[in-house]
């Protein structure tokens, strides 16, 4: 009894540490959308790249 009241207890203390985070919530998604809108703008730069390679042959 003695030893899961410990346990307990050390699960009870560790799980109350509140850690913030390192920026705020909203920063996240907002550095994933222009990540990816920067992704769809380097592979907008090149959509008509193999119908330029093909009429050259």
């Amino acid at each position: 009894m003695i030893v899961s009241s410990a346990l307990f207890a050390a699960a009870t203390e560790h799980a109350e540490a509140h850690h913030e985070l390192p920026m705020p919530y909203w920063a996240y998604p907002a550095i994933a959308a222009v990540v990816f809108f920067v992704l769809f703008l380097l592979t907008y730069a090149f959509r008509n790249v193999s119908n330029k390679q093909q009429s050259q042959h």
